[in-house]
């Protein structure tokens, strides 16, 4: 075999062919050796036995023969009771004590059965009893053992309870203990004991060496105690430390009387075993005297090779062996010596190509990954070596290729990669100062652009002017035409805005269809409202969006530098509150900041924080204001009104906080408590003995806009188990404006059983239309056409002929705003019309308003009689009507 074939196998050939020499040597030995010597005969020889056997016994004096039956009985009981002792030292269990006690006493009766047997022979016996002696000694030991070990086992177990006691209350960080370096010293000394003690409780017998390292070990764990007492009482408590000291001294007292108890134990049970094999010679001896008729000197009364304690046995002659050797030509030795030393060269050479088929290849592999650690991707392994070393240098060349063109293609993704995020931080540089939608400079440029204006108009003595600017009514256009659509108008406007901005300064979006404009370096606060009006006309022209014309309004709202505020953000808080003042004075006009506004904006905020908060804690009232008939003197219905009992104690009504509640969006919830309750308390009338109660409530176009509000309101009639006829919705002309879903809506409630009325009507200019299109029961006159009734021939023509009309169409009619006795004795006239006003009743808690029901009647009448006679002439035609009823309860003309 060629050394360059050797050099590029692998490690199992090479180990193959090295056994295959190592077998060859071990085979050439063995036929070597089976060759040059050969055993010829051994033969076992005793001469004084053949010499008995050859010559003529010489007459001996007659011995008689042991009883057959009895010396077999002797020797099995003495095997038994061996064999039961044994065991029953072994292991403590019920079945191995009732083995002990049978063969105990077998080998008991036995005995005696031998020792009564009167020929002499009998008088050899060994000392069964002392046998028996030993036997229960061995017993004893064993027991005292075993609870050696018992207790030993139980005070490690109590430390090592401890120990983990202690180190499970210890912080467990990553799954890693963190507990005192003396507790982990105790735990890992403790192991090392256990495991050196594990043969001297197993029962062994340990040399001097292992006991050394066990009390070693002790040693080691009573200096952690000693030298960790003070922490460990500290951390873990006195007792606890006295407790683990207790145990351990028990457990090194216990270890040293193990040690002594093994020892006696192999020292008892050698002697034991000995004695049971000696007595068991002895009997057979015995029996074989007895049956040859041996001559026995018996003198003494003993053999005379016996034990002091053994009867007599004739001596056994010892055994001899004879063996005949050959031996063949010496020369097999030279052949062994030639075989082991070629053996011995293959050996070495194999060695010697292995190490080094191994050891260059691996240090081009070290060589060869260094430099791939240093950056070089083309880095390549040579051929050679051993045959697995050779496939690893040939994969790792082919990573290195892969790695070089994986290298190659990150260098080309790497440079992408820092194109494009240069091109993204461009985009978001753009984006942190612009507006994505108009590319306007967006509220975080706009403070740093109006900072600088500042800075500019304080260094000049100029003015700065600030404009909020939002569009009238944009939702309207997002929700009928689309917020696609919406966003299109928003650029429109702004690239209006920079227009008329453009040479005065600059424009921002702050979201949604507010715009901030900034007229900077104005040489007067009077310029910047000359520009801010300008502003709020120049959308008086159609803006195109999408070859579609489109009329929208603007507010504006403005505040100046130095005359209002000196900083950016009280600037921009300054126009906010002119915009909001401008939408309140009826939008599409500019509004410049006062001082007031702050304020005002403050109170809205405060009456916006307590109205959320009255949600909460449910301060909301709702008070009653009847409809009286007066044909009739009773109640036609109660108009539910909303109060807020305030902290202090104080009711505001309805005009002090809906505005707020409607501008911060706590209208819907506010509107579905007003529901709920309305609802709950007609229930309560109606079940509680006034069966025809009926409840106006308010209901606003944007709750009909819910698509859920019909469900909503006839759950809480079937949760209330309360008739719809009870049940009086009260709506605005505005309604109209929400389109034809809300008119369906009102379809749906009058075909359930709803009242439908038009509140305040006589002030829109549709109201014959809403007469047409609304599903309606009743039509409630408006304060402004009441309140002139009795003064302008005007209005009380137009109320005449709006009374004629409704009835005409079968509408019920409700005069509300009856302030004054001339107004009730205009419409007293007319008996079929429900009159609501202070001057007849105020909103009443819902406490008051049976007792008042109960009253009415007398009201009436006490009204009638306190007008002036003039007055009540006109109230003349209603008395004729009325008077049955008022004497019906109790009244009087």
């Amino acid at each position: 075999m060629r050394a360059s074939t050797l050099h590029r196998l692998g490690i199992m050939p090479r180990m193959v062919i090295s056994f295959a020499a190592v077998a060859l040597l071990a085979g050439t030995a063995n036929m070597i050796a089976r060759e040059s010597v050969r055993i010829i005969r051994t033969v076992a020889r005793s001469p004084e036995i053949q010499s008995v056997r050859l010559q003529t016994p010489a007459p001996l004096p007659i011995i008689p023969q042991v009883t057959k039956s009895k010396m077999p009985a002797v020797l099995g009981a003495v095997e038994r009771f061996a064999q039961a002792s044994r065991s029953r030292a072994n292991s403590n269990t019920a079945a191995n004590n009732s083995d002990y006690t049978a063969a105990r006493d077998t080998l008991k009766l036995a005995f005696r059965a031998y020792r009564g047997a009167k020929e002499p022979a009998a008088a050899w016996a060994p000392p069964v009893p002392v046998y028996l002696g030993r036997g229960e000694e061995l017993i004893l030991l064993s027991d005292q053992r075993r609870q050696d070990r018992t207790a030993y086992g139980n005070h490690a177990k109590l430390i090592a309870d401890r120990i983990r006691g202690a180190l499970d209350g210890a912080w467990s960080v990553f799954g890693r203990v963190i507990a005192k370096k003396s507790l982990i010293e105790l735990r890992s000394e403790l192991d090392l004991i256990r495991q050196r003690c594990e043969g001297l409780i197993a029962g062994e017998t340990l040399d001097g060496g292992h006991i050394a390292q066990l009390i070693d070990a002790e040693t080691a764990l009573s200096e952690t105690l000693t030298k960790s007492q003070s922490s460990l009482s500290k951390s873990e408590g006195a007792e606890w430390f006295s407790a683990v000291a207790m145990d351990f001294a028990a457990m090194a007292s216990l270890r040293e009387s193990l040690q002594k108890s093994n020892e006696q134990f192999a020292i008892n049970e050698r002697r034991f075993i000995e004695m049971g094999r000696t007595l068991q010679v002895e009997l057979a001896s015995a029996t074989l005297s007895a049956k040859n008729g041996i001559a026995t000197d018996n003198s003494n009364g003993l053999h005379p090779h016996a034990q002091p304690w053994l009867p007599s046995i004739a001596p056994t002659p010892p055994v001899l062996l004879e063996t005949t050797v050959e031996r063949t030509d010496p020369r097999a030795a030279k052949l062994m010596a030639t075989v082991t030393m070629l053996v011995m060269l293959i050996i070495v050479a194999i060695s010697v190509l292995t190490v080094r088929s191994v050891v260059l290849p691996v240090r081009r592999l070290i060589r060869a990954t260094r430099q791939l650690a240093d950056g070089q991707s083309n880095v390549r392994v040579g051929r050679g070596g051993i045959k697995e070393l050779d496939i690893v240098a040939q994969a790792f060349d082919r990573m290195s290729v892969q790695l070089e063109t994986m290298t190659d293609a990150y260098k080309t993704q790497q440079e992408s990669l820092e194109h494009q995020v240069a091109e993204r931080t461009y985009k978001l540089q753009q984006l942190a100062h612009q507006d994505p939608l108009t590319s306007l400079p967006n509220r975080r440029h706009l403070s740093a652009l109006l900072s600088a204006a500042i800075s500019r108009a304080q260094q000049t003595n100029r003015f700065v002017g600030v404009y909020f600017l939002d569009i009238d009514n944009f939702k309207n256009i997002n929700d009928s035409l689309g917020h696609m659509f919406g966003d299109r108008v928003l650029m429109s406007v702004a690239n209006r805005l920079e227009e008329l901005v453009d040479g005065f300064g600059f424009v921002a979006r702050l979201g949604g269809d507010e715009f901030t404009l900034v007229y900077e370096d104005a040489d007067s606060a009077a310029a910047i409202r000359e520009f801010g009006l300008l502003l709020a006309n120049a959308f008086h022209k159609m803006v195109t969006v999408d070859d579609r014309d489109l009329s929208i309004s603007v507010s504006v709202g403005a505040s100046i530098f130095p005359e209002h505020k000196l900083e950016p953000e009280g600037l921009l808080l300054a126009a906010d509150s002119a915009l909001f003042l401008a939408k309140e004075l009826g939008r599409n006009q500019l509004a410049v900041f006062t001082p007031e506004l702050i304020a005002s904006a403050a109170m809205r905020f405060t009456l916006e924080q307590g109205l959320r908060l009255a949600l909460e804690r449910s301060e909301f009232e709702l008070a009653y204001q009847p409809e009286i008939s007066v044909g009739r003197a009773e109640i036609g219905l109660v108009e539910a009104l909303l109060r807020w009992r305030k902290p202090d104690g104080k009711l505001a009504k309805p005009g002090e906080f809906l505005a707020v509640a409607e501008q911060s969006g706590l209208m819907a919830e506010i509107n579905s408590w007003v529901l709920h309750a309305a609802l709950r308390d007609a229930a309560t009338w109606h079940h509680g003995g006034w069966v025809d109660a009926r409840v106006a409530i308010n209901v606003s176009p944007r709750q009909l806009l819910d698509h859920l509000f019909v469900e909503k309101i006839l759950f809480l009639l079937e949760k209330f188990r309360l008739p719809a006829k009870c049940i009086e919705l009260e709506l605005t002309e505005s309604l109209l404006q929400t389109g034809s879903a809300t008119i369906a809506s009102l379809h749906v409630l009058q075909s359930h059983g709803f009242g439908i009325a038009l509140d305040d009507f006589g002030t829109g200019y549709s109201s014959l239309t809403s007469l047409e299109q609304l599903p309606l029961s009743r039509v409630k006159l408006d304060r402004s056409l009441v309140s002139g009734i009795d003064l302008s021939a005007r209005s009380a023509a137009i109320a005449a002929a709006i009374i004629e009309l409704c009835a005409g169409l079968g509408l019920q009619v409700t005069a509300e705003g009856i302030e004054r006795p001339e107004q009730f004795a205009w419409f007293a006239s007319n008996p079929c019309i429900l009159l609501q006003g202070f001057l007849l009743s105020d909103a009443l808690p819902f406490d008051d308003v049976l007792p008042f029901k109960a009253s009415v009647a007398g009201r009436l009448q006490d009204l009638l009689l306190s007008m002036p006679p003039s007055i009540r002439a006109g109230a003349a035609g209603v008395r004729k009507h009325s008077d049955r009823k008022l004497h019906s309860v109790g009244g009087q003309d």
